[in-house]
Formats: C-alpha cells, structure tokens, sequence
C-alpha cells in the first residue's frame, strides 16, 4: 500500500494558518463573557441615553422606562429593548481580535484599536436608525431591517474597517 504523501504549506497558507489561530485565541474574552453572562447594565443604560438623545434631536417623540424605549406607531406604541446584544460589545471584541491577530508592529495594532470607537458608534447609527424606520416607515419590514440589513450591514463595517486600517494606515 503506497503512503500519501502530504503537501507542506506555502508561506501565504501558513500566514493565514496563524493569523486564524491568533483570532480565534484573541477572542477567548468574547466567548469568556458568554460563558459567564458578564453584565453589561452600565453601557446598556449609556446606550439607552445616547439613544434618547438621538431621537430627540431627530424630532422623534419618545419614552423611556429603564432600559425600554417606546415611540409612537400608528395604533398605538412600539418598543425596543436595549438588552446586552444592543451595546455592540460582539462587533467591537470582534473587530479588537482582527486588529490583534495581524502580523503588524504594535504601533499600529494600537492605532487599530484606538478605531474600536467607530465601531460602537455605527452600532449607535444601527440602534438609532431601527427606531426611526419604525418611526417613519411603521413596522413593516422591521424584522428584515433588524435582522438582515443591520446584522450583516454592521459585520460588514467591522470588516470594512479592519480592511481599511490595515490598508491605509501608516506602518
């Protein structure tokens, strides 16, 4: 019986070899907080206000009740609970681990992680925007803009920034 013989990796497949096993180790914190249901009650409660903000400056009408934000609808209210998923802790660990596994100097990795701001704030547009399509647009369609376009649309940001930085900015 002849043996296989095995196919030694090029330099590229070992680079993305290691840059996977290096994500996968940086996002142990990610899955840590899963595993503990870490609490986020303080940034949940930051994001409510911000939201509030927003919403009143945008000129739309609405209550809070804790961690509840309700707008007006037609027949009625309609309500959205900020609940951990909402502060975008995922979409920043995430896009920390990104910056983290590349093979940069850690110069740069800091500059990458100084972009982690970004990233909360297009999850504030995302939070933002859902009460004003609601607001505007009433509830039709709100499960496929809630889930579909700001699910992908913010994993595609947090790619879309990752490229950016590790493109365009200084070694």
């Amino acid at each position: 019986m002849a043996k296989k013989r095995r196919r030694k990796m090029n330099e590229g497949e070992k680079r993305v070899l290691k840059f996977f096993i290096k994500f996968n180790l940086f996002a142990i914190p990610l899955y840590i907080l899963l595993a503990i249901n870490f609490d986020f009650l303080p940034l949940q409660r930051a994001v409510a206000d911000i939201t509030m903000f927003l919403l009143h400056n945008a000129g739309i009408s609405a209550s809070r009740d804790g961690l509840l934000i309700s707008i007006p609808v037609e027949g009625g209210n309609w309500g959205g609970f900020i609940n951990s998923d909402c502060v975008g802790w995922k979409s920043m660990l995430a896009f920390a681990a990104l910056v983290m596994a590349t093979d940069f100097p850690a110069r740069k990795k800091l500059m990458g992680l100084a972009l982690v701001p970004v990233i909360f704030a297009a999850n504030l547009v995302r939070i933002f925007f859902m009460f004003f399509y609601v607001s505007s647009w009433g509830l039709a369609g709100y499960e496929f803009v809630h889930a579909v376009v700001w699910t992908w649309g913010l994993l595609f940001i947090v790619i879309a920034v990752w490229i950016w930085w590790a493109r365009l900015y200084p070694k």
